[in-house]
């Protein structure tokens, strides 16, 4: 399966101690509308409609709308064995050209675009964790890397709540999936991602509000064996008004997407 992280950096960096964080696991999934809750969801036509759906509803990079910046933080263990707070800023303008970055101390990954140009860095220990926020805040799979024999399509009760989960790889005789086999996005009535199970980690998106006519999750919470291991939190967004052109241009950085399902 594409962008997978290698599970053990993954799992040293977000694991809390033992005993904390379990209680703070909501029972439910906090849904963009509440009448979901209600009846059975409809299945949709395939895992591709499902997965394009949802990238139109919850995240404003799939609008096509206006240039807006998104601001977050994040909590998390470093790879120091600090618990630390970090940042991750989404600056969109166009389709060709977006800036995704994520620092925590002295580490950062970053991802833009400008016009046919794609630029990727990834400096310091803890690089890879700051992948993984990207993965994190903009789950859903490029288009072209669907292939929808790959999935399976089911309606599933979580926490009470009817939702279809579009799913592929291998699931444990009991039901389980395996952490190294399995992908797993669970959507709610209106067509809104609410969870991913993804390198072992699961996570939940909570706190939906409405920006532009899309409803965006304003919590992401990452899960690790039952525990909280990071939490993150939009603190802004809004219009980008005027936007520096040189910040989408990173020299002798140029990278090609190729081995990612990732969309930016």
């Amino acid at each position: 399966m594409q962008f997978r992280l290698a599970t053990a950096i993954v799992a040293a960096t977000l694991a809390w101690p033992a005993g904390a964080g379990a209680r703070d696991l909501p029972a439910r999934t906090q849904q963009a509308d509440p009448q979901a809750k209600i009846a059975a969801v409809e299945n949709p036509e395939s895992a591709k409609v499902c997965f394009d759906r949802a990238r139109k509803l919850g995240f404003p990079a799939a609008g096509g709308g206006a240039p807006y910046i998104l601001r977050a933080e994040f909590t998390t263990r470093a790879s120091s064995g600090v618990v630390e707070t970090g940042s991750y800023t989404d600056t969109w303008v166009s389709d060709s050209k977006w800036r995704r970055e994520a620092v925590l101390g002295n580490s950062r990954f970053v991802r833009t675009r400008n016009g046919k140009k794609r630029y990727r860095v990834n400096e310091g220990p803890d690089a890879s964790l700051l992948q993984f926020v990207l993965t994190a805040m903009e789950p859903i799979p490029a288009t072209d890397s669907i292939k929808d024999s790959d999935w399976k399509l089911r309606q599933e009760a979580v926490d009470g709540v009817a939702m279809i989960r579009v799913a592929r790889g291998r699931e444990k005789p009991d039901g389980t999936p395996d952490p190294k086999q399995f992908e797993g996005y669970w959507f709610d009535g209106t067509g809104q991602l609410a969870r991913t199970f993804l390198n072992s980690l699961q996570t939940r998106r909570l706190n939906f509000a409405d920006f532009n006519g899309i409803q965006v999750a304003r919590r992401v919470e990452v899960v690790l064996e039952g525990k909280v291991g990071m939490r993150i939190d939009v603190t802004a967004l809004g219009p980008a008004g005027t936007v520096d052109p040189r910040i989408f241009v990173m020299k002798g950085q140029e990278w090609n997407r190729e081995f990612t399902s990732e969309v930016r």
